[in-house]
C-alpha cells in the first residue's frame, strides 16, 4: 500500500494541483482539464485533501 507521500507524487495529483493553480474547480471542471475520470479526480482530491494540498469548499469547489 502506498504511503501519502507517494500518492501525493503521482501524475494525476500533478495534474489537478496544475489546473488549480489559476482558481477554484468543481471535480466536474477539473475532469476535462486533467483528462482523468470523475472517479480518479474525486479519489485524489481525497488525496490532496487529507494531505492539506487543497481545500473543499461548501459551494463544492476546490482550492489550492
Amino acid at each position: 500500500m502506498k504511503t501519502l507521500a507517494e500518492k501525493l507524487k503521482s501524475e494525476q495529483c500533478r495534474r489537478i494541483l496544475e489546473a488549480l493553480k489559476s482558481g477554484p474547480r468543481s471535480p466536474e471542471e477539473l475532469v476535462p482539464l486533467t483528462k482523468l475520470t470523475l472517479g480518479s479526480v474525486n479519489k485524489h482530491l481525497d488525496v490532496l485533501v487529507e494531505a492539506g494540498k487543497v481545500k473543499g469548499k461548501s459551494n463544492g469547489t476546490f482550492a489550492r
